[in-house]
């Protein structure tokens, strides 16, 4: 009686480890891809110049949505909605600032020094 507990025990044991092991490697592309398009439009997304005094420019050979600049608190300074290349900062005091850039279906955020 206790070999067929122990056979039983060994085949739940086996199950579970594969159900665990297909999980994960399902996970893993997807968050891999996610990670990998993040990569690539951060490298197609230009920002220059950087520490900027009134304007910053934005090349991309990508289609940029939106543009967000916050405050390194989290408050929304600026919302962008269109395709911008050119963006006057003029207005805000000097600091760092973060810049959420958008696609279409992903976001970057880069790092902005206003002088």
């Amino acid at each position: 009686m206790m070999k067929h507990y122990a056979v039983f025990l060994f085949f739940f044991l086996f199950a579970f480890s594969a159900v665990c092991s297909a999980q994960t490697e399902l996970e893993q592309p997807a968050a891999a891809q996610e990670e990998m398009t993040s990569f690539k439009l951060n490298e197609a997304v230009k920002m220059f110049p950087n520490p900027v005094q009134h304007y910053v420019n934005l090349q991309s050979g990508i289609l940029i949505t939106r543009v967000q600049v916050y405050s390194l608190l989290g408050q929304l300074l600026k919302d962008v909605p269109k395709n911008p290349t050119r963006i006057y900062l003029g207005d805000l005091d000097s600091g760092i600032y973060m810049i959420k850039i958008y696609s279409n279906e992903h976001h970057i955020t880069k790092k902005l020094v206003k002088r």
